[in-house]
């Protein structure tokens, strides 16, 4: 049998990355050819030449490694989706950012017209547009794999219409939705009426040779916990610091170590000043070497408004370290080994933080266990076996 030409669109890869899609893409896509699929991932331009042995990246840059023009022809792709918008965030082609996903839709629209393929996969909304036209133009099916809504990334706090109103369309225009939670899914059918039986959940998963404990040195001797993500509304890091504030009045000889970057940055400086815990908090930006904080980590902490699924849990437990996660999250479907609170709950969560700092039988306990179901976890060949599956139903 011939193998399977996937036509792949994203807004990240490895190196290129902000997230979670990142990590997922690069497992997910590494397995998927070790299973005989032949994968052209179209990604925005990066100005740095990427290379792999498991898949060919394309930038959608003026002049791409398939040779085409740089002209822009939108082809089938709806008008209103190509205006710009000034001012939001600049990025990789230096303009707003409503006109960088228009531009790389329409690029992709151009490159993806010129490629043979079987199946079309797109992932999440700033890839929807011309995932809707390359089906129309390739008569190809459409895959879409949802990572996270607008509703998610807002807080369920005025999300953008018009973001929702592409994810709409191209959930609807899919053959096939794929979400990473059971959580999701309730999302698509309740908020945007998409049939529960045309949605498939297909769990993310963790490469544990990736995450390991290392030696590092601390020069302190003061306990840490650790938050890891975007400093957005969605991840909650506003309820981090102020269950702080709390275990700090009981247990003084803490600090709280905050790795990520986004909008929210110097307000929750400024919370954390306002709080009275400055000197105990830590803002060390964005950093892709994140193991070397989990490794000086005494508890990790995931406190998501709203997330979908959530990998950094089982990063931190592959680092042994026990983790307290939302019960808004998708991975707490899945992962036993933990604790759960609801993200608005700043009292339950610094008694668990305390619990976990104070007692060290719960500490020990909680991540041995947690260490003996994180090598059981699923891997990146069952994502991309169960995935393998839903392209062949398809085409």
């Amino acid at each position: 049998m011939a193998p399977i030409q996937i036509l792949m669109l994203g807004w990240e890869f490895p190196p290129f990355k902000s997230g979670g899609l990142g990590t997922y893409l690069f497992g997910f896509t590494k397995e998927l050819n070790k299973l005989g699929a032949k994968i052209i991932f179209i990604m925005p331009y990066t100005g740095k030449k990427m290379d792999y042995d498991f898949i060919k990246i394309v930038q959608a840059d003026g002049i791409d490694m398939l040779g085409i023009s740089s002209s822009l022809t939108p082809y089938a792709m709806p008008s209103e989706w190509l205006g710009g918008r000034r001012g939001l965030v600049k990025s990789v082609y230096g303009w707003g950012f409503f006109e960088e996903v228009a531009y790389y839709n329409a690029r992709a629209v151009q490159i993806g017209s010129m490629i043979k393929c079987d199946v079309i996969h797109c992932h999440d909304w700033m890839t929807m547009p011309a995932g809707i036209a390359l089906k129309r133009i390739l008569g190809k099916p459409l895959i879409v794999t949802i990572h996270s809504t607008e509703y998610d990334r807002t807080g369920n706090l005025f999300p953008n219409a018009r973001i929702m109103a592409i994810e709409r369309a191209g959930l609807l225009e899919a053959d096939v939705v794929i979400t990473v939670s059971n959580y999701e899914k309730r999302q698509l059918v309740e908020r945007y009426g998409i049939p529960s039986e045309k949605i498939k959940v297909v769990y993310n998963a963790i490469d544990p040779e990736r995450y390991r404990r290392t030696e590092v040195e601390k020069y302190i001797n003061d306990k840490i916990v650790l938050f890891v993500g975007r400093l957005t509304i969605q991840k909650g890091c506003e309820f981090f610091l102020e269950a702080a504030k709390k275990v700090l009045e009981s247990i003084p000889n803490v600090r709280f170590v905050i790795v990520g970057s986004g909008d929210q940055m110097h307000a929750l400086i400024q919370k954390s000043i306002d709080l009275g815990i400055a000197d105990r908090t830590h803002f060390v930006g964005f950093d892709p070497d994140v193991t070397k904080y989990y490794s000086i980590a005494d508890v990790f902490v995931m406190p998501s408004v709203s997330e979908p699924f959530g990998l950094t849990p089982l990063e931190a437990l592959a680092c042994d370290v026990p983790v307290i996660i939302s019960k808004q999250s998708g991975v707490s479907e899945v992962l036993r080994n933990c604790l759960k609170v609801d993200f608005w709950d700043t009292h339950e969560l610094a008694n668990k933080i305390i619990a976990l700092l104070n007692y060290k039988p719960l500490h020990d306990e909680l991540r041995e266990k947690a260490k003996r179901e994180i090598t059981r976890f699923r891997t990146w060949r069952d994502v991309a076996e169960e995935c393998m599956q839903i392209y062949k139903a398809v085409i």
